[in-house]
């Protein structure tokens, strides 16, 4: 990737200059930026696998990495100064899941039936500060219903923990 940059660079006529930095067209100017971009590269990988070991043990412990889902809220409290992230139900649409799954478990609804019910009964997704809650599609309605954390379980990275939020199925 590198050496294309530079490629490109030097088909472009132009020169690579560093204000900060010993970099020029020399062999040792080259050699700093190379490994300067592997210093850099190797930067990038290792936050992102700290950052995977981080949100693996968070689901190891019941927490919940990334947002939470229909009919919970990520909620944020402080106490005694320590800010703790943690999930709570979402009163405004945890009633209509539980309605989809005890109604979906008497084997009378089809997913498509489901889906138009809990439209017609006005269950949307949480509106964002650019996004407008909408009515759930199918394929969504049918994740909803797949997905363990409506059962008190975190599934991160293939494994599942027992989750600290409530369950509401």
């Amino acid at each position: 990737d590198d050496v294309l940059i530079m490629a490109a660079i030097e088909r472009a006529g132009a020169q690579l200059v560093s204000c900060t930095e010993n970099i020029d067209e020399s062999p040792q100017g080259k050699l700093l930026h190379g490994i300067m971009a592997s210093m850099a590269e190797f930067y990038s990988q290792n936050l992102a696998t700290e950052a995977k070991k981080g949100l693996h043990e968070k689901a190891k412990r019941g927490g919940t990495p990334g947002p939470a889902p229909v009919g919970y809220l990520n909620s944020t409290s402080r106490v005694e100064g320590v800010e703790t992230k943690t999930v709570v139900v979402d009163d405004e649409r945890a009633h209509h899941i539980v309605w989809a799954f005890q109604s979906y478990a008497t084997g009378l609804w089809s997913l498509s039936e489901l889906t138009e019910e809990l439209e017609r009964r006005g269950l949307k997704s949480r509106p964002t500060a650019r996004y407008v809650g909408s009515p759930l599609t199918r394929s969504q309605v049918h994740r909803l219903l797949s997905n363990r954390y409506y059962l008190g379980k975190v599934t991160y990275g293939g494994a599942i923990y027992d989750g600290r939020h409530q369950a509401l199925v």
